[in-house]
């Protein structure tokens, strides 16, 4: 999406706006919101979504058997336990004993040079450990193992805790898991088809009630993984980290992701998978979350789903067996054909095999069956994500979310001209750019009115002042909404009462905007009403008359955008007037980027007349200068303050616009040619700078643009 330069001395107010706090921008910005209604080819791209969220609906039903216990440093967890459990151990074997403490610091710093060389990795030759006499036997047994294990004698190690084992179960309480596991462990070193049965042993005595304090029976399960891929096993590493991450291990998912990424291209992997059919429905899950694209603003990159849709096709799988996810990843993979075969195959009632389906249908340019479809699949699809939306939004991720599918439920209703029930949809996707074009540029002023007061109350938008400041002082608009979460109906209606009071205020009905307005901005309003009333009236003295117009035009100027400005173009009220972008109406109308979603003739014909006039970057401007004409014609011609008043109104546009504001300058040589301020325009041909005539309360510091 392109947006237009802006000049140094805005972009340097938006540094000193964002250092004080005013609002918030983009890291490394600026991040523009994405818009739908712009290119219909984002509405028919496949939607992705987080591994995590892909993999949950696949986790085993019921509570885990096991649970894995989470630490930000395992290794020292693991001395905290072990020192903590032999402290209790030598205190029940004898309380009274002196040796205790000292046993409890040798074993304190034997644990502290273990967990050092972990951590450390060095060459792992002999570190010179003496274990100290009297410990608890298992305890011995597991220490001295641990030192072979640390010291690569990884067989010594085994055969010391198959030796602790042997004990008998009254002398082994405490380590009996601990053992089993690590030989595992160790077996992984030495020959990694021996591993798995230690895995699966230690997750049988922790069922049968032997202490695992350290939760190594979750563990197991990614180690037991790891032995499978060693063993070039890809379908049950799979299978075996779905069950670690049952378990409340949340590594399981990167262990997932990293390893499928290996396999994506090892035709012999991919066959294996294929043909199971727990592991095939994880490596769907894999393939349709994946969140890269050809380039950075090009589409998603098929790559992945074309490999793996070939070797599930190659794999006979048949096609009831996890269809609406195969029709997902075959829509990815730009297998069309498949996907339409294998949505056919869903349940009825699969959201995802609807929203496939109609996306379809779009292509095909069969708008209305799609409509009907995905009003069908969006409230069944997940309503929010319990992940980093940030990062989601960044990296332009068509959600497989509610959302994202209203807000292209929103864009189909719009193609076929449902112009309020598209705002709705659009609103509820958090799509507001996308419903801010509808609700300026397609609906009447009293449609939009007749759905605001139906539907976002006053007391609602009331609500919305979540910092404790005004409401519009706080970001506008730039968290992630789009497509990702549906905004709170607070945030909802303040902004649209907001923008529709703006509209009624540019169409001159002022006292019809006041209340859509927020409450800080309406004696602003008043005052400019209070002013043009006066200013208008024939029957005050002209130079009253032409004061009051003309704090009404420097209300309008400086008071504009909060009161008048357009949310998208000219004004972009939604960037806070700092910034511009291509014309939303322009980008929604272009016929190469809208084969079957484009405008309709009627929505062509109300965006025509639903303009802005002048439809010029800060409009709100020229008005502004219009009264200040108005104003000056009252006041007798030839003096510097008709001269200054005009010359401050010609000031505000020239800069951006200087044939707009050449008429100020013609009016200045005609009726004040012979002042100071006539005679410095005419030497340049230009209207000279002046100092800004407005009264300084209609002119706050750090405020508009």
């Amino acid at each position: 999406m392109s947006y237009r330069k802006i000049p140094a001395r805005a972009a340097l107010a938006v540094f000193l706006a964002a250092s004080l706090g005013a609002f918030a921008l983009w890291a490394c910005g600026p991040f523009f919101p994405p818009w739908l209604l712009n290119d219909e080819a984002g509405i028919l791209e496949a939607p992705t979504t987080w591994l995590r969220d892909a993999l949950d609906p696949l986790l085993p039903p019921g509570k885990p058997a096991h649970l894995a216990i989470i630490d930000s440093d395992p290794y020292e967890q693991t001395s905290r336990i072990d020192e903590a459990e032999l402290k209790a151990a030598l205190e029940e074997l004898d309380p009274t004993s002196s040796r205790r403490a000292l046993l409890l610091e040798q074993y304190r710093e034997i644990r502290r040079v273990l967990t050092g060389r972990a951590k450390s990795y060095p060459p792992h030759d002999s570190m010179g450990l003496v274990v100290p006499a009297g410990l608890p036997g298992e305890f011995d047994d597991y220490l001295r193992g641990a030192i072979a294990y640390h010291e690569d004698r990884f067989k010594d190690a085994r055969e010391i805790w198959e030796k602790l084992l042997s004990r008998p179960v009254a002398e082994r309480r405490h380590r009996t898991t601990w053992a089993a596991f690590m030989i595992g462990k160790a077996s992984l070193k030495l020959s990694p088809d021996t591993a798995a049965p230690w895995f699966e042993r230690t997750r049988e005595l922790a069922s049968q009630g032997f202490p695992d304090p350290l939760g190594l029976a979750a563990a197991s399960f990614g180690w037991q993984a790891y032995a499978a891929i060693e063993l070039k096993w890809p379908a049950e590493a799979l299978t075996l980290y779905l069950r670690q991450l049952k378990a409340g291990d949340s590594t399981a998912v990167n262990s997932i992701r990293f390893s499928a990424s290996k396999w994506i291209d090892d035709p012999v992997a991919l066959r294996q998978i294929a043909n199971s059919s727990e592991a095939r429905a994880i490596f769907t899950a894999y393939v349709v979350q994946r969140w890269d694209r050809t380039d950075y603003d090009g589409p998603l990159d098929p790559d992945a789903a074309r490999k793996w849709i070939a070797a599930v096709q190659a794999a006979g799988v048949p096609r009831t067996e996890g269809a609406d996810r195969l029709a997902w990843a075959a829509y990815r993979a730009g297998d069309f054909a498949a996907a339409e075969a294998w949505a056919k195959q869903a349940p009825a009632d699969a959201p995802m095999a609807r929203w496939i389906r109609a996306k379809l249908l779009l292509r095909a340019g069969k708008v209305a069956e799609a409509e009907a479809l995905l009003a069908q699949a969006a409230p069944a699809l997940p309503a929010k994500a319990d992940q980093d939306l940030w990062r989601a939004y960044e990296n332009g991720v068509q959600s497989a979310l509610r959302p994202r599918a209203a807000g292209e439920l929103g864009a189909v209703r719009l193609a076929r001209g449902e112009y309020v029930p598209a705002l709705d949809a659009l609103l509820r996707g958090g799509y507001w750019t996308d419903a801010a074009y509808v609700a300026e540029r397609t609906l009447t002023v009293d449609e939009l009115r007749a759905y605001v007061d139906r539907t976002f109350a006053a007391g609602l938008a009331a609500r919305y002042n979540p910092d404790g400041t005004p409401a519009e002082q706080n970001d506008r608009w730039d968290l992630p909404y789009a497509g990702l979460a549906t905004p709170p109906d607070e945030r909802i209606a303040y902004d649209l009462r907001y923008l529709l009071g703006r509209r009624l205020a540019r169409a001159g009905h002022l006292a019809d905007a006041r209340p859509y307005l927020p409450e800080s901005r309406r004696a602003v309003l008043d005052d400019l009403a209070r002013s043009l009333s006066r200013g208008r009236d024939a029957a005050r003295p002209a130079a009253e008359r032409s004061q009051a117009l003309f704090r009404a035009a420097c209300l309008t100027r400086y008071q504009g955008l909060e009161l008048l400005g357009t949310e998208i173009e000219p004004d972009w009220f939604v960037h806070g007037g700092f910034y511009e972008q291509d014309p939303f109406a322009e980008a929604r109308a272009d016929p190469k980027t809208h084969r079957h979603l484009g405008p309709s003739p009627d929505e062509r014909q109300r965006v025509a007349r639903n303009h802005a006039i002048p439809d010029k970057r800060f409009h709100y401007r020229y008005g502004g200068m219009d009264l200040a004409r108005e104003a000056a014609k009252l006041l007798p011609g030839g003096t510097e303050e008709k001269a200054r008043l005009l010359a401050t109104a010609g000031n505000w546009v020239e800069g951006m616009d200087a044939k707009g504001a050449r008429p100020l300058y013609d009016a200045i040589q005609s009726c004040c040619a012979n002042t100071e301020i006539g005679r410095r325009s005419r030497k340049v041909n230009a209207i000279t700078n002046v100092e800004d005539a407005c009264p300084a309360d209609v002119r706050p510091k750090g405020e508009g643009d």
